[in-house]
């Protein structure tokens, strides 16, 4: 199993300096961050046959795998709103067909001011536009996990959990829509990540790397209803196993690459210090990757 990078800690690159990176770094497998936070790219223009990007990175070695956006909200309750963000991700995934890519990462998207049985009763026509044009494409959708608990209120995704991905899956059986699974979420809510892997493997077309660390004396005098008694961390440094997760990834039949996201804070602030934290990363998890060789 190889590592790949998911480019969140390197929006400063424009592409090409961003395959060159990756090249020199000894990485062929990329998951490119599509949303509002990176401006070197020009989706509308790529979604319409513009493959210049896909002939860079093919220039460098390196396969483009997903793209991922988590700003779109496809549950706004404005209708325009929710029709800009079905519009970005179809071209998106226009743009994946494009670049050859496998997949689009999303988030649900959300509505705050109804609950989440009415938010999941709203999802199937949300998103079928959306499963019609990547299964067209040939482009499968991954929703990502990511709780935005920072975020309030709480307004971009509520498929955050298994008991979310039974209801979600329930509802929308398409073989198109899956999971991109990042554990480092599970782990901070006190979710069983193996135990999800065993029951959804079927359904997880990208995994992640990043870990979490909560923080128990945050907890003893916070709570967990404040979102400061946990932190993003490189492996080895927060709360998974990464053995135990790796083997059930490999169990489960998981033939893709893991794609590091770091986002670490003592790790952040410059493009050395995202490279050292990747680097850990690269060499802690070693001995887990091993096990599929």
């Amino acid at each position: 199993m190889r590592l790949g990078l998911y480019h969140t800690a390197m929006l400063d690159l424009e592409p090409e300096a961003l395959m060159l990176w990756l090249q020199q770094h000894e990485f062929s497998d990329l998951e490119l961050h599509g949303g509002p936070r990176y401006r070197g790219i020009d989706w509308s223009l790529v979604a319409q046959g513009d493959a210049s990007l896909r002939d860079i990175a093919e220039r460098y070695g390196i396969k483009i795998w997903d793209i991922m956006d988590g700003s779109l909200n496809f549950l706004d309750a404005d209708r325009a709103r929710r029709q800009m963000a079905i519009d970005h991700a179809v071209t998106l995934i226009r743009a994946a067909a494009v670049l050859g890519a496998a997949s689009v990462s999303v988030f649900t998207g959300r509505d705050p001011l109804t609950s989440i049985d009415q938010n999941l009763e709203r999802l199937p026509d949300a998103l079928e536009p959306i499963l019609t044009e990547a299964d067209k494409r040939g482009i499968q959708i991954g929703l990502e996990n990511c709780p935005m608990a920072h975020e309030w209120p709480p307004r971009f995704n509520i498929a955050i959990s298994p008991r979310r991905w039974r209801d979600i899956f329930a509802r929308i059986p398409s073989p198109v829509l899956g999971l991109n699974f990042d554990p480092s979420h599970l782990v901070w809510q006190g979710i069983d990540y193996v135990a999800a892997v065993h029951e959804f493997g079927s359904r997880i077309i990208l995994a992640q790397v990043k870990d979490s660390e909560r923080i128990e004396s945050r907890v003893r005098d916070e709570g967990i209803l404040d979102t400061h008694f946990w932190r993003h961390r490189i492996p080895g440094q927060g709360d998974i196993d990464w053995m135990k997760l790796v083997s059930a990834l490999v169990e489960v039949g998981y033939q893709r690459p893991l794609f590091i996201e770091q986002e670490d804070p003592f790790f952040e602030g410059s493009l050395a210090k995202a490279e050292a934290g990747i680097e850990w990363t690269r060499r802690y998890l070693a001995p887990c990757l091993a096990m599929d060789s």
